[in-house]
C-alpha cells in the first residue's frame, strides 16, 4: 500500500504544494519527497558530510520539479479557464518565493555587518543586491574570476544563484507557453509544447557539455546550461496523460531505478566532477524517471519511501531550509576564519537552519502564499512584490554605502595581511582522488616520520596549498601553512602606487609583522624539516628605514639589490636556525595571451628577482636549493601560456584554480623533497607534462 501524506503533516495549503497537470493526481505525494532528498543533499554537502561528497545535485532535482511544478499550474489553467493569466502565473511566484527569499537576504545581510569583517560584509551586501533582483547567477558569473578568488571566503548569498536561474526561465517559459497555445490548436497544443521543450533541452544540454570544459564557473552558475533540467520537468508534465497508461510494473521500476541515479550520483560525484557538462544528465534523467514513473500511481514504487510522514514534513520546509542553511554554515565558517567547517563543528548550525525553516514556513512563506486577502487583490500582491524587492535590494544598498570599498579600497584591502586560509577538507579530498586515479610515480614507501613542510609566502603560494595538500600523503608528507595574502616574505613595506588617489599598497606596511607572526607560528606549531619560500613580492620597489628617516629603494638599483640580499640571508638563517632546510621556489612570469609590452615588463621583473634569489641561495649550498616552477607551468614562456597540457593552471594569470594546483603540486613536491635531500637521487616524481 502507498503510504499517503499524513493529514497531521501538512496544513491547508498543501494540497497544490505538487502543481500536477491535468490528468495527474491533485497531490504526488513522491514530488514532495523528491523536495525532501534534495535539500538533505544540498544542506548535508554543504555542512561536510563526506559521504555525500556529489550533494549538489540536489539542485537539479529541484530544478527538474520546478519545471513540472509550473507547467502542471500552466496546463490546468489552460485547461480549466480556456486561457492563461501571466498577471496570475507572476502573482503565484511572487506570493511563493519573495516573503522568504526577502527575509533571508536582509537577515544576511544584517549578520554580516554584525559578525563578519569589512570586506567580506560588503561583498555580502553587493551579493544582496544581486540576489534582490534575482540575477545572483551572473554576479557570481563574473565574481568567480576575480583576484583572489580561490583565497576568498564564499558568499554568504551564494546559494540565491539556483533562485536566479529558475527565476529567469519563468521570465521567458510562460511567454513561449502563450505564444505556443495562441498558434496551436487545443488538440495540438500538448505536441507542440513537448517538441519546443525537445529543442530547448538538446541545445541547453549540448551548450552545457561544450562550456562546462572551458568555462566551468559560467557552466555551472548559466541559466542557458540549466534550461533543459527545466524543459524535461516541463516535457514530463505536459506528457501526463500519457505516462498516465506506463504498466504499474513498469512505471515502479522506473521510479527505483530514478531514485537510485539521484543517490548514485551525490556520492560518486565530486567537487572535481566537471560539472554539468555530461554528469549532470545522470541526477536528472534519475528525477525524470521518479516522476514520469510516479503518474500512473504505483502500489511499490519510490513513494513508499518519499510518502513517509517524517520525509513529507521536510519537502514542507525545504525552500526556507535552503535558503536558510547556506547563510548560516558560512558566516559561522568566516567567524573563525575559514571557508567551512567540519560536520562536527556544523550539526548545531544545520538544527539551527531547520529551527528557522520551519518558523518561516509557518509564520511567513506558506501563510502569504495561501493568503485568500492578497490571492483575491492581484493589484495589491504585485504592490507586495515590489515593496519587498524594494526592502531587500535597499537594506542590502544601505550596508554596502555604510563602508564603500572604492575600486582603490578593494585593491588595499586585497593587500592587507590577511593569513591564507587553511584548504577545505572536501576540497583536498577531491584533489586527492584525482591524484590517485591519474598519472604519477609511486614514491618510495614513506618513512616512520613524517616529512614536514612549511609554505611561506604570499598568495600564489596560498593557492597551491590544495594541491600539495592532496599529494602529501604519497610522499609521507605534512603541510603546514604560514603565508600572508598580499605579503612577500621580506618585502615589508612597498614603496607608494596610487590608484584613485589612494596608496594602494598603504597596508604592505602592516605585513613585516603578520609575516613574522605567520612564519613563527607555523614553525613552532610544525617544527619543520623543510621551509618552502614562494613569493613574488620583492620584486616591487620597496620602503626601507634608515637613520635619516624611510626611503624608497627603486626595483633593480644596486640599493635596492643591496637591501633585498641582506634582508633575504637575514631570514634563511633564522629559518635554518630552527633546524630546517630551504627550498626557494622560482616562480614563473604571469599569463599573457601574447607578447606585448605588459608582457616583457614582467617578464623582466621576474626574471630579475629569481636570479637575485639564486644567486643568495649558491652563498648557502648546503642549506638551500632552487626549483625552477615555471619548467612546469610556463614551459613555453614567457609569455606564459593559459593553458597548459589541456589545463587553466592560473586561472586569473597569477593564482591556481584547483585543477592547476594539482597540476602544478604532483610535479613540484617530488622535486622540492629531492631539493631537500628527501627524496633518493634516482626519484624525481612525473617528468611528463600530463596533469
Amino acid at each position: 500500500m502507498v503510504i499517503e501524506a499524513i493529514p497531521e503533516a501538512v496544513d491547508s495549503g498543501t494540497r497544490d504544494e505538487a502543481g500536477t497537470p491535468p490528468g495527474d493526481r491533485a497531490f504526488r505525494p513522491d514530488i514532495q519527497g523528491l523536495r525532501a532528498l534534495a535539500v538533505c543533499l544540498v544542506v548535508l554537502f554543504h555542512a561536510g558530510v563526506s559521504t555525500i561528497s556529489g550533494g549538489f545535485v540536489g539542485v537539479d532535482v529541484f530544478f527538474v520539479i520546478s519545471g513540472f511544478v509550473i507547467t502542471g499550474l500552466l496546463l490546468r489553467e489552460s485547461e480549466a479557464t480556456g486561457h492563461t493569466s501571466l498577471v496570475a502565473f507572476y502573482s503565484r511566484r511572487i506570493r511563493r518565493i519573495l516573503p522568504a527569499a526577502s527575509l533571508v537576504i536582509v537577515a544576511t545581510v544584517a549578520a554580516s555587518v554584525v559578525a563578519l569583517g569589512l570586506l567580506e560584509r560588503h561583498q555580502t551586501a553587493i551579493a544582496g543586491l544581486w540576489a534582490s533582483l534575482f540575477v545572483a547567477n551572473f554576479h557570481f558569473i563574473v565574481s568567480g574570476t576575480n583576484y583572489l578568488a580561490s583565497q576568498q571566503l564564499p558568499s554568504a548569498l551564494q546559494n540565491y544563484w539556483s533562485l536566479a536561474v529558475e527565476e529567469q526561465f519563468y521570465v521567458v517559459y510562460p511567454i513561449a507557453f502563450l505564444a505556443l497555445s495562441a498558434w496551436s490548436s487545443r488538440k495540438a497544443f500538448r505536441t507542440r509544447l513537448i517538441i519546443f521543450l525537445g529543442i530547448v533541452m538538446a541545445a541547453s544540454f549540448l551548450y552545457s557539455v561544450i562550456i562546462t570544459s572551458s568555462n566551468p564557473s559560467g557552466a555551472f552558475f548559466s541559466p542557458l546550461t540549466r534550461a533543459w533540467e527545466l524543459a524535461l520537468g516541463a516535457m514530463i508534465a505536459t506528457a501526463a496523460i500519457y505516462l498516465s497508461r506506463i504498466p504499474a510494473a513498469v512505471a515502479a521500476t522506473l521510479t527505483w531505478i530514478g531514485l537510485g541515479a539521484i543517490i548514485t550520483a551525490s556520492v560518486i560525484f565530486t567537487s572535481a566532477t566537471p560539472y554539468p557538462g555530461w554528469a549532470v544528465a545522470l541526477p536528472v534523467i534519475g528525477t525524470g524517471l521518479v516522476i514520469a514513473g510516479g503518474t500512473p500511481h504505483t502500489t511499490w514504487g519510490a513513494e513508499r519511501v518519499l510518502g513517509i510522514r517524517g520525509v513529507q514534513y521536510v519537502g514542507l520546509i525545504s525552500y526556507s531550509l535552503y535558503l536558510w542553511h547556506w547563510p548560516i554554515l558560512v558566516i559561522a565558517a568566516e567567524r573563525k576564519g575559514a571557508s567551512s567547517l567540519p560536520f562536527s563543528q556544523n550539526i548545531p548550525w544545520v538544527v539551527l537552519s531547520v529551527v528557522l525553516a520551519v518558523i518561516t514556513y509557518r509564520l511567513v512563506e506558506n501563510p502569504i502564499r495561501h493568503s485568500r486577502f492578497f490571492s483575491s487583490r492581484l493589484p495589491l500582491t504585485l504592490a507586495l512584490g515590489a515593496v519587498l524587492v524594494v526592502s531587500s535590494f535597499g537594506f542590502s544598498a544601505l550596508a554596502a554605502a555604510t563602508n564603500p570599498l572604492t575600486p582603490a579600497a578593494q585593491l588595499e584591502q586585497a593587500a592587507s595581511g590577511s593569513r591564507c586560509l587553511a584548504p577545505n577538507v572536501r576540497q583536498v579530498a577531491n584533489l586527492r582522488a584525482a591524484y590517485l586515479n591519474g598519472p604519477h610515480q609511486a614514491p618510495p614507501t614513506p618513512g616512520t616520520k613524517p616529512i614536514r613542510i612549511a609554505i611561506f609566502g604570499d598568495s600564489t603560494a596560498c593557492t597551491l596549498l590544495p594541491g600539495l595538500d592532496a599529494v602529501a600523503p604519497s610522499f609521507g608528507v605534512r603541510i603546514g601553512e604560514g603565508g600572508v595574502n598580499g605579503c612577500g616574505i621580506v618585502s615589508g613595506r612597498l614603496a607608494p602606487h596610487y590608484f584613485g588617489g589612494v596608496d594602494i599598497l598603504r597596508l604592505t606596511g602592516a605585513c613585516p609583522a603578520e609575516v613574522f607572526s605567520a612564519e613563527t607560528a607555523a614553525i613552532k606549531a610544525l617544527h619543520p624539516n623543510v621551509i618552502v619560500w614562494m613569493s613574488a613580492w620583492e620584486r616591487n620597489s620597496i620602503i626601507a628605514t634608515r637613520s635619516g628617516g624611510n626611503q624608497i629603494l627603486v626595483a633593480g638599483t644596486p640599493p635596492w639589490r643591496k637591501e633585498m640580499v641582506s634582508r633575504i640571508d637575514a631570514r634563511i638563517k633564522l629559518f635554518t636556525s630552527a633546524g630546517a632546510r630551504v627550498v626557494i621556489v622560482l616562480e614563473p612570469a604571469k599569463v599573457f595571451p601574447v607578447a606585448s609590452q605588459a608582457s616583457n615588463a614582467d617578464a623582466l621583473k621576474t626574471a630579475r628577482l629569481n636570479s637575485l634569489l639564486s644567486t643568495v641561495a649558491a652563498r648557502h649550498p648546503n642549506d638551500v636549493k632552487v626549483v625552477d616552477l615555471a619548467r612546469r607551468v610556463c614551459p613555453t614562456g614567457p609569455p606564459c601560456p593559459g593553458t597548459v597540457a589541456g589545463i587553466d593552471v592560473r586561472v586569473d594569470g597569477d593564482h591556481y584554480g584547483d585543477a592547476g594546483s594539482l597540476f602544478a603540486s604532483r610535479w613540484l613536491l617530488p622535486r622540492i623533497l629531492r631539493a631537500a635531500d628527501q627524496l633518493p637521487p634516482s626519484f624525481v616524481g612525473a617528468t611528463s607534462p600530463s596533469p
